[in-house]
């Protein structure tokens, strides 16, 4: 399966949210998904919160499901 891995980004560590996807993306690999990380989706900083928006979106419609990660509530992209 396509999961795509939905976790807070706006206003936190770009790093810390590199390293809690890639760890997120090697679990999902090892049950034998195919993990989908918005970082990969849209991973130009110079673009708009609308363009990553729709990339996310586009990504998602191309999956089987999501991984909701940790405080997801309290992002408004994952919501």
């Amino acid at each position: 399966m396509k999961i795509y891995i939905s976790l807070p980004i706006t206003g936190h560590d770009i790093e810390e949210v590199e390293a809690r996807c890639i760890f997120i993306a090697a679990i999902l690999q090892e049950q034998g998904h195919t993990p989908i990380s918005p970082l990969e989706v849209s991973s130009d900083p110079e673009t708009t919160y609308a363009e990553h928006m729709g990339r996310d979106i586009s990504a998602l419609l191309c999956c089987d499901a999501v991984y909701f990660c940790k405080d997801w509530e309290t992002s408004r992209g994952c919501r």
